[in-house]
């Protein structure tokens, strides 16, 4: 299931999946993605844009419980930027496992 982002508000998401945003007008955005106490995890976040991935995030190791990045872009107008939230990892499956924050903002 896809799941719609708002320009310049962060959506508090729980668990894997597409989070999906279509650029309004051309110019620069800022992708921002956050997740904090994440279980020792396999956690794959990709951000792409009209389904070519441009940025994955590093993978956590085991030491780690938090993971926070922010990408800039150049768009064009009804560019699709998705951000990808998957796992292999069987703790990750459960719906409160993976709790994270995603913004698109315009401007870098």
């Amino acid at each position: 299931m896809s799941n719609y982002l708002l320009l310049n508000q962060p959506q508090v998401f729980c668990g894997l999946g597409t989070l999906t945003f279509t650029i309004p007008t051309t110019g620069l955005y800022s992708v921002l993605f956050q997740t904090t106490e994440v279980p020792p995890s396999s956690l794959s976040v990709l951000v792409k844009k009209n389904g070519s991935t441009v940025f994955t995030a590093p993978t956590l190791t085991t030491t780690q419980s938090a993971m926070q990045f922010k990408v800039g872009l150049s768009l064009a107008a009804n560019d699709v930027i998705t951000v990808v939230l998957s796992s292999s990892a069987a703790v990750d499956n459960a719906l409160n496992n993976v709790k994270s924050i995603t913004s698109i903002e315009q401007g870098l």
